[in-house]
């Protein structure tokens, strides 16, 4: 008589990578009506910073939060999220955490975009970007309702560009590789589609870009930011 072999099976998602999503909804209206207001003052005292990942497009010096309230005011939001995201991970020492270093960045026209980078490493544990504003499109504003919000549906292409995409480390590796149909366990990166109160909270170690802008008549307006241990 054939022996009966029982299994005992067990799944685990190795490597787990964090990302938060965050949605600020109409409550920030006013507030980033604030911070838009003060990145375009930002941006008319010509005031810039060496440039780094973007190409085409502007960048303040970081440290925002320490010239406007607007941006002091983000910085509690950012750090209201950050505190989900350290438990999340199970950082042993929240207190010791925080935001620093706001800049903001604004892509004009097309061609403008972000190369494949990081931000920071040592100190910092995490980074992130917000959105005061959706695509801009010859200065119209949104109205959009900010409180209608389904996370899944950022994960999009635009078609008109500006996607903030999320490269997984092992992205080389995995572009090697046939994806099976369906599976998001072999998905090589993802693209994330600006909109108006959007925070977005990941691993400082994720390599992540900006794809082109397609239309001259299209402004990307965001806000970045690192999360460190306090030295």
């Amino acid at each position: 008589m054939a022996e009966t072999i029982k299994h005992n099976i067990n799944c685990a998602d190795l490597f787990p990578v964090p990302l938060v999503i965050d949605n600020l909804g109409e409550s920030a209206r006013e507030l980033n009506k604030r911070l838009m207001d003060d990145i375009h003052i930002e941006m008319e005292q010509g005031v810039a910073s060496d440039s780094r990942s973007f190409i085409s497009a502007w960048q303040s010096e970081a440290g925002l939060e320490r010239k406007y309230a607007s941006f002091m005011e983000l910085k509690k939001h950012i750090e209201a999220c950050a505190a989900t995201y350290l438990t999340h991970i199970r950082y042993a020492d929240i207190p010791s955490v925080k935001c620093a270093g706001l800049w903001a960045n604004c892509i004009s026209g097309a061609g403008g975009h972000s190369m494949y980078h990081i931000h920071g490493s040592g100190a910092v544990i995490a980074t992130g970007v917000y959105y005061p504003a959706a695509l801009i499109e010859d200065g119209k504003s949104n109205k959009e309702d900010l409180d209608d919000f389904n996370p899944q549906t950022i994960f999009r292409n635009t078609g008109v560009g500006g996607e903030l995409i999320i490269y997984d480390p092992g992205y080389v590796i995995k572009r090697q590789v046939i994806k099976p149909s369906g599976s998001h366990y072999y998905e090589a990166l993802k693209e994330i589609a600006p909109r108006e109160s959007l925070l977005i909270l990941f691993p400082q170690y994720l390599p992540h870009s900006v794809e082109p802008l397609l239309d001259d008549r299209l402004r990307r307006y965001s806000i970045s930011f690192t999360i460190e241990k306090s030295l």
